[in-house]
């Protein structure tokens, strides 16, 4: 029984230090995830990129790409060139 619980414990320690290695190592994620959750999210394709993961890839090439996006309102707009634009900095 004692084995099972120590194997559980190495797992999780395991586990664990390959998330955090994952989420220093890749700060391309982190920002992925900062441009969609500016987007709408309607994966409608109106932006001649397919769905909103499309768009994000567009957008870390080209940072005026977000323009393409028709449902984006003008408030989320402003806050995704804002974003952009501190980003670069």
């Amino acid at each position: 029984m004692i084995e099972i619980i120590i194997l559980v414990a190495l797992a999780f320690l395991f586990g664990s230090i390959l998330i955090f290695l994952n989420a220093c190592l890749n700060p391309l994620d982190k920002e992925r995830d900062e441009v969609l959750k500016r987007l709408p999210g309607y994966n409608c394709g109106a932006c001649g990129f397919g769905s909103c993961a499309g768009m994000v890839e567009a957008i870390l090439k080209d940072k005026e790409a977000y323009l393409k996006c028709r449902p984006m309102r003008k408030e989320a707009k402003e806050e995704m060139k804002e974003y952009l634009e501190n980003k670069k900095k």
